[in-house]
């Protein structure tokens, strides 16, 4: 693994290649996908794999072939076209409402494709209206996901995210029963995105306080939906939660049957202060090149200003070599990233890599059109991301 080699072996690998550039660890990578697995069959709960967060369809289209694996979570419409025109992907959950009537085209579109099944997650009636109109302009019939808002109150303050406006069970079996008066609609289940519990790490004490306590409330939330859900006749065939940083303690919830995962196989590293993640190993690199030294502890790479969105802790770290550290003045930065370092300690040249990792996974990958695919140490190929496709979704 990428991680286990050598400055040198890893000078040699990536010498005369075309800077910058990003790496998948394919061992890495197939090693925390078999994890998840193996704990997801031990519960009995499936993996919906979140196509945002990896945004490389050969990667996607390995991992919705598991027999663990559900479909994949889209967040654009088009995306799921994609995968529906390109791969014939059974599954597919577009992740958020749409109010578009392109948008909805282009769903309709994918549904008409034989095998294709498309769901759209929704959390108002104008949104369903909107589906139920073009569905029916179509002939087709679309899948609904009803979300609910399951981010907890602490200090005063939203933990979590502001998606969904449901948080009362009454509210959602009445969408039920709107969606199943609806001749081109389907009432399929729930989703309810934990994401206080998905990306906070355990490195704090306020964060493991919040955490538990949003544990408890979580579980019942989703829970009372299902059971009124139940009670008004409706059977959930889908009940989503989760994310790749809690999707142990949300496999064990006995009504979830699927867990939203995308960013763990690549592990980006904001997980990295997460315990129960300790086993997975970084799979995901971009690699610079040292251009400059403006001084004999400071080695200048081009480029390296690939954040995410977020807080700060989205920004990039530098792994290989180890002790780099960043310019306070300058940071990551699109042109230019200043390294500093301890001469004394390491030899750094004109020409030689730093080794990156992403604060997040699958946005970056946006700046580039191919990763370098590489397994037991070297690079076996190379695959196209959306942008390498001549797509952007977002």
């Amino acid at each position: 693994m990428i991680l286990n080699s050598s400055y040198d072996t890893l000078k040699t690998l990536v010498k005369n290649k075309k800077f910058p550039m990003v790496i998948c660890d394919l061992d890495a990578f197939n090693q925390n996908l078999e994890r998840v697995g193996k704990y997801l069959r031990k519960t009995k709960k499936s993996l919906r794999l979140c196509t945002k967060s990896v945004r490389v369809p050969e990667l996607v289209n390995k991992v919705e072939k598991q027999d663990f694996v559900n479909g994949i979570f889209t967040y654009n419409s088009a995306e799921a076209l994609f995968y529906a025109e390109n791969y014939k992907t059974e599954d597919i959950l577009l992740g958020y409402p749409t109010m578009s009537k392109v948008d909805v085209e282009e769903l309709c579109q994918a549904a008409k494709i034989e095998g294709v099944n498309i769901t759209v997650m929704v959390d108002d009636i104008k949104q369903i209206d909107l589906l139920d109109n073009i569905a029916a302009k179509n002939n087709i019939v679309l899948s609904t996901l009803i979300e609910i808002d399951v981010a907890v109150k602490l200090l005063g303050r939203n933990v979590g995210v502001y998606r969904s406006p449901i948080r009362k069970p009454e509210v959602v079996v009445n969408l039920a029963r709107m969606i199943s008066k609806k001749s081109n609609l389907n009432f399929r289940g729930i989703m309810g995105y934990e994401a206080q519990n998905a990306s906070i790490g355990d490195d704090k004490m306020l964060f493991r306080f919040a955490k538990r306590r949003s544990r408890k409330h979580v579980n019942k939330w989703r829970q009372n939906v299902v059971e009124a859900l139940s009670l008004a006749g409706f059977q959930p065939e889908v009940v989503n939660g989760g994310g790749s940083g809690c999707y142990q303690e949300t496999a064990i919830e006995p009504s979830i049957t699927e867990i939203g995962i995308g960013s763990l196989l690549f592990k980006s590293h904001i997980f990295d202060t997460i315990n129960s993640l300790s086993e997975y190993v970084p799979s995901l690199f971009f690699v610079l090149q040292i251009v400059r030294k403006p001084q004999t502890n400071i080695a200048t790479a081009f480029s390296g200003g690939y954040v995410s969105s977020g807080s700060a802790r989205a920004m990039p770290i530098s792994v290989i070599p180890k002790s780099l550290k960043i310019s306070k003045d300058e940071g990551f930065g699109e042109v230019q990233t200043p390294f500093i370092f301890d001469p004394k300690a390491i030899e750094l040249n004109l020409g030689d890599p730093i080794f990156c990792r992403f604060g997040k996974a699958g946005e970056p990958l946006e700046h580039f059109n191919e990763i370098q695919v590489y397994s037991k140490g070297e690079i076996i190929d190379k695959y196209k991301t959306y942008r390498g496709y001549g797509n952007r979704f977002s």
